[in-house]
């Protein structure tokens, strides 16, 4: 019973050691939900450029819309509005998610229809289970997502790698395809 129990209780560790990665993205067009500390499964939207985290309806601009996600080659993320009925339709679509890469400055994560991206990374994101990741030229793994508030209560800029940003308010977040079980927070 004691050595059964010793090797259940170390699966976890034995897992955690292995080199290899199970990925396993979403099959349908999905949303994408921020997990951190005071931000409990609020959804990414965007305007049609910045990536947001929060309630788009809080934000005074017809064009904020919850996104939906579809993989694409290369595995990068393309986005569409998922705007509900009642909701006015953002005249943005097709757009492609990207984060800054190693060699850039920024730490903003945005939405762009362009093919050309200076700076940014529009492939590489891999799921591990549910959660989102990035995979890096060099090969490694990363999830350096965090959210500073906005000017609205109950929204955040969302942003990638927190390195030489001193913004108050920094909330390092996990990115994951599962919605929460409960409703978002009143203010999220």
């Amino acid at each position: 019973m004691h050595v059964i129990r010793g090797l259940i209780l170390s699966l976890p560790i034995a897992l955690a050691g292995s080199l290899a990665i199970v990925e396993r993205a979403p099959t349908t067009p999905f949303g994408l939900y921020a997990y951190g500390d005071g931000i409990g499964g609020a959804p990414v939207f965007t305007t049609g450029h910045g990536a947001y985290i929060g309630k788009a309806s809080r934000v005074d601009d017809t064009e904020a819309a919850p996104v939906e996600f579809n993989l694409g080659t290369d595995n990068s993320l393309l986005a569409n509005p998922n705007a509900t009925s009642g909701e006015s339709t953002p005249t943005w679509s097709n757009l492609t998610f990207m984060v800054p890469d190693t060699t850039s400055s920024s730490h903003e994560v945005e939405f762009t229809n362009s093919t050309t991206t200076n700076e940014r990374s529009t492939s590489g994101f891999i799921f591990y289970d549910q959660f989102l990741l990035h995979r890096n030229l060099d090969g490694s793994l990363k999830s350096l997502w965090y959210a500073v508030p906005s000017e609205t209560e109950g929204v955040w800029y969302l942003r990638w790698n927190s390195t030489g940003d001193e913004t108050n308010g920094q909330v390092l977040v996990s990115l994951k395809a599962t919605a929460p079980s409960k409703p978002v927070d009143k203010t999220q």
